[in-house]
């Protein structure tokens, strides 16, 4: 067994020594909290778009921007790569739907005009880096075996912070948090039956 002063020492990418200055919580709220980093790709891109005179790429940005901007004004900010994939997808879905509604009214014009942000929107959502469910069991169970490694009983708020550190699994990743809690609890009771098991939904 490691003491926990050798602890501290040896397992230092991203922590401190358990006992005393650990702080999962505050590694998990940095991660889950800071602005994505692809909102400033965003903005360089509209500057970008307005200089090179690429209407529907300029359009589509103005109206991303510009909806994380109002939802910032209801305490509602674009926080996290989740929130920011689901902005996109939604107005994706509703270009798909406009798109439709034109085609069936013979406006082939407008047809193609959101077709045309519809590809524009897709890239952004091909450039997110998504998480299955099988990456997030073996992330999880990854984390699990370091602490082991390291004399050190898996506790849910260690594995999330080894998760959510900086160069950790699941940082900037695309994940159903719900899964993930969901995950963690169980895996972690099947090594530390101590602990409270999950409850049953």
């Amino acid at each position: 067994m490691i003491s926990s002063r050798a602890l501290g020492t040896k397992i230092s990418r991203g922590w401190q020594c358990w006992r005393c200055s650990f702080s999962t919580s505050s590694i998990i709220r940095d991660a889950e909290t800071r602005p994505p980093p692809l909102l400033a790709q965003l903005r360089t891109d509209m500057k970008e778009a307005l200089k090179a005179k690429d209407k529907t790429r300029l359009n589509v940005l103005r109206g991303i921007l510009t909806e994380t901007t109002s939802l910032e004004k209801e305490s509602k900010g674009v926080k996290t790569n989740t929130q920011l994939f689901k902005l996109l997808q939604r107005r994706r879905s509703a270009s798909l739907n406009a798109a439709k509604e034109f085609q069936n009214a013979g406006r082939d014009d407008l047809t193609d005009q959101e077709n045309q942000q519809i590809g524009v929107l897709q890239g952004y959502l091909d450039g997110f880096d998504t998480t299955s469910a099988d990456e997030v069991v073996a992330a999880i169970q990854t984390a699990i075996r370091e602490l082991q490694a390291n004399g050190v009983t898996p506790k849910r708020e260690r594995v999330r912070a080894i998760l959510y550190r900086s160069g950790g699994a699941f940082e900037d990743k695309i994940i159903d948090n719900g899964l993930v809690t969901k995950t963690i609890h169980r895996l972690v009771h099947e090594v530390a039956p101590s602990q409270p098991s999950p409850v049953q939904a």
